[in-house]
């Protein structure tokens, strides 16, 4: 799949974020963060208009509003940002989705909630998708073997919200389960309406219950959010 290019993710859409030149008098733990952050978010805008093999050090420097110096600062280089750009939008989705099932009572309502959590943030923030589920499996050996590690994670919580599922699942049949989510999810956000992401929700729960539940179950999910 090629890069998700969206009116969104464009520059001249951003909002001005950039810190102020010179003494501003942010405590240094601030700026840090400030400039990581920005840093992330520029480079998966630049990635979402041109890919990752085609984003320079300079770009993305120029769209987060950041210098080369301070990229270098925080960064070995370009590989870098995105790993790290990936891992920081894997906690996020980890520490918000993985509170909001471990807070409800059953696992139908924590998978929904899963699925509510990081498809909400997708839509917010479409570059963000294309970013984790586009370009970090095809960037580099290293970026491919931080996705399946992320996999795993995401598995956990899968496993974690449909604990009490009967009968139990095979671990073959989660794993392909979790491929299947990530090129819907990706090519949804790549080819349509990134705002409509939080719709797939009764399909993807649908095809879950369809495994854990049965047909019927699955329909029935269906049924519910027509």
């Amino acid at each position: 799949m090629g890069s998700a290019r969206h009116d969104s993710d464009r520059s001249s859409d951003r909002p001005d974020d950039r810190l102020p030149r010179g003494s501003h008098g942010l405590p240094p733990e601030f700026v840090v963060h400030s400039q990581r952050d920005r840093l992330f978010a520029g480079m998966a805008r630049v990635m979402a208009r041109r890919g990752y093999a085609a984003t320079t050090v300079d770009e993305i420097a120029s769209e987060s509003g950041v210098s080369r110096k301070a990229l270098y600062t925080h960064f070995s280089g370009k590989e870098d940002v995105l790993l790290q750009a990936h891992r920081a939008i894997v906690e996020q989705i980890a520490t918000g989705a993985g509170s909001a099932a471990s807070e409800q009572d059953d696992w139908h309502a924590a998978l929904r909630a899963l699925f509510d959590w990081g498809l909400e943030l997708f839509a917010r923030e479409p570059a963000l998708a294309n970013l984790s589920l586009i370009e970090v499996a095809a960037a580099t050996p290293a970026s491919r073997r931080l996705q399946r590690e992320t996999l795993g994670r995401i598995r956990t919580l899968i496993e974690q919200a449909t604990v009490d599922s009967d009968p139990a699942v095979p671990d073959v049949t989660i794993d392909g389960m979790l491929g299947g989510m990530v090129y819907v999810i990706a090519k949804a956000a790549e080819e349509g309406d990134p705002a409509e992401l939080p719709k797939l929700r009764p399909k993807l729960m649908a095809w879950f219950m369809l495994v854990f539940d049965g047909p019927e179950a699955a329909k029935n999910e269906l049924s519910a959010s027509t």
